[in-house]
């Protein structure tokens, strides 16, 4: 893996605020850290289909009409959402 250094980590930085702009910056980084965040939850809860398919999740179990909380951000979604509305993140 290459050693990426001070001034290369600089030189990043300013070409990210130059495409960027200073104002977007901390909305694009937070989008960053969330995919980041997601890949890494689903990376550590990979299962087998078999497994993930026996095992039972509120959304399997919801009754039709109920609310599904996400996971991740808290906030509520239908219940034959599969994904949350808020966050992207897996129901």
């Amino acid at each position: 893996m290459p050693n990426i250094g001070g001034p290369e980590l600089l030189l990043i930085l300013a070409v990210v605020l130059i495409v960027f702009g200073a104002g977007k910056l901390p909305d694009v980084l937070g989008q960053l850290g969330k995919g980041v965040r997601s890949f890494r939850d689903e990376a550590q809860n990979d299962k087998p289909a078999s497994v993930a398919a026996g095992s039972t999740t509120s959304a399997t179990t919801a009754t039709p009409g109920a609310t599904i909380y996400c996971r991740n951000c808290g906030r509520p979604n239908p219940s034959d959402s599969k994904f949350c509305t808020n966050c992207g993140q897996a129901l």
